[in-house]
């Protein structure tokens, strides 16, 4: 008993890659320029069209003329994938391995059609490419995806369709044509088909989950960080002081405190005034970079505005926390041989040991220290003393 009509499944796969293949073009024009990739998953559905639309033209024109062609640009469809899918996440494009797959494909399709016929090896030799191609894109998101659940639901579909693909390949060899011959009635060629016909389009719904999730943690990042040096804004900074003091308070029985320098550049307004305001904008990006290169991993480094840089040391005491500011001191005045304006910085030092301090208070009095670094010459480091 026949469960699904082939011609039916074959167009109702068209049209989806072709609305699919649209919308991803589409995404691709609106996403940020960092999120590489979705161009080619665009291009792999197209690709994919073209694919059915040959195995549609099977009977009108000569095997020989369409198959082979067909499952070719079928793996390229879905070698494009991959493609695509290495560039969102980073990876450099497997170029090689899709051409290998498309020529593997190619001389199999050929050999099988003309020089030995035999449609359950065709079968078996289109399966070894298609499996290894998704299983590469199972690879992708196992090693480079986060954990969320539009990563799981995409991996969970490239799995489903990697093994689809691997029991076609086997049962071609052991049960012989009958059993997978999409155009014979039976429920294993039924279920195949309508996977296949679905797969395109379920994977590429799985990817644009995949990619909105990474859209809203740019437009996050963006929104917590300043758009000329990318450290982190007052926002940002608040969001990453809050997590330390609400460990802090969990860790109340142990000995623990953190520091923060409120960093100012001395004269900043005379380089704007002789160098111009880009080539000030050029000190203010390299002084970030120079006070990032002074502090560890877990250290957080923000702009509130201007020439003022607020750097928070997690589990610090007084010492270090001057011995940090002597290091981003020593860092500026080294600089000054560089090809920049050279600079000084002003630095005030305070030390929190309470969980229940606000930021407000803290800043404040890291910003009296700085003011007495300022009124004393600048250029200089002091620290927060409460009033005698």
């Amino acid at each position: 008993m026949r469960l699904l009509d082939p011609f039916s499944v074959v167009l109702m796969a068209a049209l989806m890659c072709a609305v699919m293949s649209l919308v991803l073009f589409g995404a691709r024009r609106s996403f940020p320029a960092e999120m590489r990739g979705i161009g080619y998953w665009s291009a792999a559905l197209a690709v994919q069209v073209f694919s059915v639309i040959c195995f549609a033209l099977r009977g009108t024109l000569p095997d020989i003329a369409v198959l082979p062609l067909a499952n070719v640009l079928f793996v390229i469809g879905n070698g494009l994938s991959v493609i695509g899918l290495q560039r969102f996440y980073g990876v450099d494009p497997g170029w090689k391995m899709l051409g290998g797959a498309a020529a593997f494909s190619l001389a199999g399709m050929v050999y099988y059609l003309q020089v030995a016929p035999d449609y359950a090896a065709r079968v078996f030799w289109m399966a070894l490419p298609m499996t290894l191609l998704n299983g590469t894109l199972l690879y992708l998101v196992l090693r480079h995806g986060r954990r969320k659940l539009a990563t799981w639901f995409f991996g969970t579909l490239i799995a489903v369709n990697t093994v689809l693909m691997a029991v076609r390949g086997v049962m071609a060899i052991t049960h012989g044509e009958a059993m997978v011959d999409v155009a014979r009635p039976g429920l294993f060629q039924s279920f195949y088909l309508a996977a296949t016909a679905l797969q395109p389009a379920l994977l590429s719904v799985g990817f644009l989950m995949v990619a909105n999730e990474r859209l809203r943690r740019i437009l996050e990042r963006r929104s917590a960080s300043d758009p000329l040096t990318g450290v982190l804004n007052r926002r940002g900074f608040g969001d990453a002081y809050a997590r330390e003091v609400a460990r802090m308070a969990r860790m109340r029985q142990r000995s623990r405190s953190l520091a923060l320098l409120s960093v100012d550049l001395d004269f900043f307004k005379k380089i704007n005034d002789r160098f111009g305001h880009a080539e000030g904008d050029r000190v203010l990006v390299s002084v970030a970079q120079m006070i990032g290169s002074a502090l560890r991993e877990s250290d957080v480094l923000a702009r509130f505005g201007g020439e003022e840089f607020i750097v928070l040391l997690p589990d610090t005491d007084l010492k270090r926390a001057l011995a940090v500011a002597l290091r981003v001191q020593r860092l500026l005045r080294d600089a000054s041989a560089g090809d920049l304006p050279s600079c000084t910085a002003s630095i005030g030092v305070a030390v929190q040991t309470d969980a229940d301090e606000e930021l407000d208070a803290l800043l404040c009095r890291a910003d009296e220290a700085l003011y007495r670094a300022k009124e004393n010459g600048r250029d200089r480091i002091e620290t927060w003393r409460a009033a005698a």
